[in-house]
């Protein structure tokens, strides 16, 4: 049996990784920190079972990013109105708010892409298999994504710099 204190060491050292992984695929502080809480607790529920999972913080992302999924697809339905994505709560672990601007102008898959592949450092097959995607969809979205950004905050930071 696995110790609930290993649950609790997880938490320390991989929650905020974890979350910043989400905040990332979802794009909205308040809605990655709900699905946060919801993944860690289900997380905790079944920790015997999951502990042992050969990538944790991957499991975790996956499953906040799932939660945060179905929350949408019920939202959507009750509402033909898309949520304000630019209301942002203050967090104690900022993320940078220009980066987090360009992510939200991805697609999903390619948020998701760029939170396991960069912010998880997973390699590009276990990312294809968390994802449920061909290895080469994730270099192709991780292609895109980083072109993106790199045009979207660049031009910003020029901006700012004028």
């Amino acid at each position: 049996m696995v110790s609930v204190a290993s649950f609790d060491e997880f938490y320390r050292t991989a929650g905020n990784r974890c979350y910043r992984a989400v905040l990332a695929s979802v794009g909205d502080r308040d809605a990655a920190a709900d699905a946060m809480a919801e993944a860690m607790v289900r997380a905790l529920a079944r920790w015997d079972q999951v502990a042992v999972h050969p990538n944790l913080e991957a499991w975790v992302v996956r499953t906040a990013v799932n939660v945060y999924r179905s929350w949408w697809r019920r939202w959507k339905r009750s509402l033909t109105l898309r949520p304000d994505r630019d209301v942002i709560a203050d967090v104690a672990d900022p993320f940078d708010e220009q980066l987090l601007a360009a992510l939200r102008e991805l697609p999903l898959r390619q948020r998701e892409v760029v939170a396991f592949r960069v912010l998880l450092d997973l390699s590009t097959d276990d990312t294809a298999a968390e994802l449920g995607i061909a290895p080469g969809t994730v270099t192709a979205h991780l292609h895109r994504a980083l072109q993106h950004l790199r045009r979207t905050v660049g031009t910003v930071v020029a901006a700012k710099e004028d």
